[in-house]
């Protein structure tokens, strides 16, 4: 009995792999039933016999020798301390039993849900916990209670494994959308964070009650194996976002990409038949290997950096400049070639202000007399016209305001200025010729009331037809700003327009 007291609760701190809070529960179950039944036998007629014929061979002073009589009443002294222990523990079973069930609900989910909806149930997990330390009677010591947040975190860790994995073999990451795995990494990240920041919360609540029970114990033996664990999922995020990256480069089919493409092939199959377990956090071989694959990708990414300055040098219109800078934008992952793309911004802005003074010297050049499209009458004509040199400078402007940093710049508000006031300029300009139009309408369309038949005026005797061209004029104007779009349509104007095959 001597034996089993004390080399169960050695066994239990010298258990095995990565054990969860359910084997706290499972051992102090285990071992009331075990002390149960060893105190039901105690308690046998039998056993009550043996204890009585030896307290009476104690108290007999006659037939018994005196050394006999010794060893006896050493032997029942002996056991009064052994019968106390087993009380002792028996009551420690029992105790340490009816707080941990209290706990068992709020472990469930460590075990059945995922890192993301755990993170709800944290506030109330840890305070069952807090519950267990203030109240218990035996559980209450700094090694127990260290114990079980320790065997909470293994479960942690355990759990995010498992929602990674999805139920795959460690090589399956290989084979999962990147995309989808990053979401799950991120979240075990999120749980050890939360955890630990409820961790702390309890603590400093503890600490506004300095006559209670205080959580002092061990962070290290805590979180630390979920921290290294964390470690590992980090750089997993960090290769994962390479490999979705290069694989959306490839996809986009960037001419001249597929060399740099080619090569990172070349680099992420030597790491995968180096076959790690991408999970195990203790594999220093992966972290070594894993350093190397950093140094070989941010020697290929110097080549992507001057791939996507040469793509840039060859592109003239800030529109297209915007158009592929934000295809990069959502291609590239890495913070070090994103940090790059940010300060392109700040170059095509510069070049902005140069196209802002390019609009405007060509509106000054030409709005007395600007070059129209070919078959367009003129107020169509030059109303698109100061469109075309408005959608020039709009267009860029509404992708730089998503951009706060770059409009914070020191030369910003200046080429904002430039801006509202080149933009007033060109909508003043189209509403003039579209009142100065509206205004026409209804001298052109007094037209219609003339004699249609008249004799020539030179002799008096042909007639020709008195049709004023103004109004094939209007109606040629009517049709191709109603087409433009934006523009609202006089009724006087729309009723000659419906009536134009009848004025053919």
């Amino acid at each position: 009995i001597e034996q089993y007291l004390e080399e169960t609760l050695e066994g239990q701190q010298k258990e095995s792999g990565d054990p969860g809070p359910r084997t706290e529960l499972d051992f102090w179950r285990n071992r009331l039933q075990k002390i149960t039944s060893i105190t039901e036998q105690l308690r046998s007629k039998e056993r009550k016999m043996v204890f009585g014929l030896l307290q009476a061979i104690t108290r007999v002073s006659q037939d018994v020798a005196p050394k006999s009589r010794q060893t006896v009443f050493n032997t029942l002294r002996r056991w009064k301390q052994i019968d106390i222990a087993i009380t002792e523990a028996f009551n420690e079973a029992k105790d340490n039993v009816k707080y941990l069930t209290t706990l068992e609900k709020f472990i469930e989910p460590l075990y059945v849900s995922t890192p993301a909806a755990i993170v709800d149930t944290l506030p109330a997990l840890m305070n069952a916990v807090k519950m267990i330390h203030t109240i218990a009677r035996y559980y209450n010591t700094t090694e127990r209670m260290t114990n079980l947040f320790a065997k909470i975190t293994n479960q942690m860790i355990t759990n995010c494994k498992e929602c990674v994995l999805e139920g795959d073999e460690s090589d399956s990451l290989w084979r999962k959308d990147p995309l989808a795995l990053i979401k799950n990494l991120e979240s075990c990240i999120q749980l050890n964070s939360a955890y630990q920041e409820q961790y702390r919360a309890t603590k400093e609540t503890l600490l506004t009650l300095p006559k209670g029970k205080q959580f002092d114990f061990s962070e290290t033996l805590i979180f630390g194996r979920f921290d290294l664990f964390c470690r590992r999922v980090y750089k997993l995020i960090d290769m994962f976002q390479t490999i979705h990256q290069f694989t959306s480069l490839s996809q986009h089919r960037f001419d001249g990409m597929e060399p740099l493409v080619k090569s990172f092939r070349s680099i992420l199959e030597e790491f995968q038949i180096k076959r790690h377990d991408l999970l195990d956090f203790h594999n220093n071989r992966f972290d070594r290997d894993y350093v190397e694959f950093n140094v070989r990708i941010s020697d290929l990414e110097s080549n992507l950096r001057q791939f996507i300055n040469q793509s840039f040098e060859s592109i003239a219109s800030i529109e297209s400049s915007l158009k592929l800078l934000n295809k990069f934008q959502s291609i590239l992952q890495r913070e070090n070639l994103r940090d790059d793309l940010e300060s392109k911004f700040a170059v095509i802005f510069h070049n902005y202000g140069l196209e802002l003074n390019q609009v405007q010297d060509q509106y000054e050049k030409c709005k007395a007399a600007p070059p129209l499209v070919r078959n367009l009458p003129p107020v169509a004509g030059h109303i698109t016209w100061s469109r075309h040199l408005y959608k020039r400078i709009e267009g860029p402007m509404r992708k730089f305001q998503n951009n706060p940093s770059v409009l914070a710049g020191r030369d910003a508000k200046k080429l904002i200025r430039m801006y509202n006031k080149m933009a007033k300029t060109l909508i003043e300009f189209e509403t003039l010729w579209y009142q100065a139009w509206v205004n026409s309408i209804e001298a052109v369309k007094s037209g219609l009331q003339a004699t249609l038949i008249i004799k020539h005026p030179d002799d008096g005797l042909r007639f020709h037809v008195n049709f004023d061209a103004e109004i094939l004029q209007l109606i040629r104007e009517t049709r191709c700003m109603d087409r433009m779009g934006g523009i609202e349509m006089p009724e006087a104007a729309k009723m000659v327009l419906l009536q134009e095959q009848k004025f053919k």
